[in-house]
């Protein structure tokens, strides 16, 4: 039996205009994961719990305590809806759809323009498993298992080398440099948490970096 194959992205959400209609256990997971997007968020719900109504009186996003109603998708990027209300998702779904506004249905994948990743951080880190929607539960024990293998070190690393991108000239050299550092003895060194003995192998290789421009 074939399935559709998602095209995994990542969104940059921050100063977009988000709405997500629901307010429950896995609306409150989502409108935590978008306000640390920094998205501009708004809530459509009748009632609310703890963790909604705490970032709305923190001002991260704005919340409406009623139902939702024809129109509130107007002015949005994106949609996200999670409600135990059928009808109410395939409203809210219709009415983005019509307006070309993309949109995720929690739990029903067939109303989904796209569907999200189980996901795992660790500092500029992320961990994503997809099942293209078809077995959540699968996707959340394999990136539990993929997190646990991401060391201080490779934390370490990937600051390191977005520190290297943003002050080195951008070229073939860069790109070489990079990919040593990641894949070489340095790398290995971070990842084993022996930080003075890698070091020594960002000097050498920033050195030979110099000479070659």
């Amino acid at each position: 039996m074939s399935t559709h194959v998602d095209f995994p992205v990542c969104l940059r959400l921050r100063g977009k205009r988000v709405l997500l209609v629901g307010a429950g256990t896995i609306a409150e997971e989502r409108a935590g994961q978008l306000v640390d997007a920094g998205a501009v968020l708004r809530v459509v719900a009748p009632s609310a719990g703890p963790v909604i109504r705490r970032l709305a009186e923190e001002g991260r996003l704005e919340l409406a305590g009623r139902a939702y109603a024809p129109g509130d998708v107007r002015g949005h990027h994106v949609v996200f809806v999670a409600t135990d209300d059928r009808r109410v998702s395939e409203a809210v779904v219709d009415e983005a759809r019509a307006q070309g506004i993309w949109v995720n249905a929690a739990d029903i994948p067939e109303l989904c323009d796209f569907t999200l990743p189980s996901v795992g951080r660790r500092g500029p880190i992320v961990v994503a498993v997809s099942t293209s929607g078809q077995a959540p539960a699968l996707a959340r024990r394999l990136r539990q298992q993929f997190v646990a293998q991401v060391a201080p070190g490779h934390v370490q690393l990937a600051r390191l080398t977005g520190w290297l991108r943003k002050r080195l000239p951008a070229g073939a050299e860069r790109m070489r440099l990079l990919k040593q550092l990641v894949e070489g003895e340095a790398g290995a060194l971070l990842a084993r948490g022996q930080r003075k003995a890698a070091w020594v192998q960002v000097r050498a290789a920033l050195e030979t970096f110099g000479e070659k421009q």
